[in-house]
This record gives C-alpha cells, structure tokens and sequence, in this order.
C-alpha cells in the first residue's frame, strides 16, 4: 500500500526549507529552525521519507545508545538506497524499505534470505552464517527459512545441523511434469 502524499501545509513547508539550509541536521534542529514542534516536524520527516522527498540517515549506537537520526533533502544522483550492506545484493537492497522505526517491513527478511541463498546456489547454509551475512538475527533468520521451506522456496538439505539451499525450480518441473 502505497502512502498517502504528504499535504503541501505551512509546516511542510517550512520544514523542507529548513532540511534545505541544515542538511544532516536532526529532527529537533529542523523542528527549531522551522518555528515547529519537535513531534509534528518528526511526524512530516517520517512521511516524507516514505514518498522520498527527504532521506534519514540513521545514527547507530554509540556507548550502547541510540544515537538521533539526520535528515537531508535527496539529490537528483541519489540511489533510492545509498547505504545499502555490501553483503547484500542491490536487487535485494532495493527491496528492503525500512518502517519509521527502522525495522524491515513485513516479509522482507525472508526476501533477503532467498537473495543470499540465490548468490550462492550450490551451497547449503546455516541460518547462524545467512544471519552474520545480512547483519540481522539468527533466530529471525531461521523463522523465516522455516517458512520458506515450508512454501518450498527453500529445501533442508541437512537435519543436524540445519543447512539450507534455495529450492531449484527446474527439479520441481521435472517431479512434476512427465
């Protein structure tokens, strides 16, 4: 579902021209600069990050902290994601939009985890070694195999320890077909 463009208002506004003179500045500093509130201008940065008008910067941990996000305006050369992991594919990157929270939407990881197992076709992978792969959890990560195994995207190649492989359609014809 698509979001629901973000209506032109007085605050949009003045938050964009704010985002226009303070790249990389925080949701706080623009919610100043712009002479609005710090809810109000995190609530407009969240929608128009989802309509790509703006892009966050997320700010990692740092002492075991959260550390705030930065903002800036997306130029005409920008990527749809520039800070996509080298581990991952840009075919798979592309499909991994963030929610607000930073968190994948529903059903990506397991799109991430077809991606990793389709790089490497002949291998049978631990979830342990996907999940070190895409920077994302182990326990997540086999979840999500034991769904797609179940949907047969996947095959279980070995019980103990587990090990996956992507699931070869050409095989599955031929079970199938004559």
């Amino acid at each position: 579902m698509a979001a629901a463009p973000t209506p032109v208002t007085p605050a949009a506004q003045a938050l964009l021209s704010a985002l226009a003179n303070r790249p990389g500045a925080t949701a706080s500093e623009l919610a100043e600069a712009a002479g609005i509130g710090r809810s109000t201008a995190t609530k407009l940065l969240a929608a128009l990050a989802a309509q790509g008008q703006v892009l966050r910067q997320p700010g990692g941990l740092k002492h075991g902290r959260r550390t705030t996000d930065r903002w800036t305006l997306p130029t005409p050369a920008s990527t749809e994601d520039p800070g996509a992991s080298s581990t991952v594919t840009s075919a798979a990157a592309a499909e991994q939009p963030l929610t607000g929270s930073g968190r994948l939407r529903p059903g990506a990881l397991r799109d991430l985890v077809l991606a990793c197992l389709a790089e490497r076709p002949g291998q049978a992978l631990s979830p342990t070694a996907i999940a070190k792969t895409l920077d994302r959890s182990a326990g997540a990560v086999a979840n999500a195999l034991r769904v797609l195994a179940g949907q047969g995207a996947v095959v279980q190649a070995q019980a103990k320890p587990r090990r996956y492989t992507i699931a070869n359609p050409t095989s599955d014809q031929a079970d199938t077909g004559s």
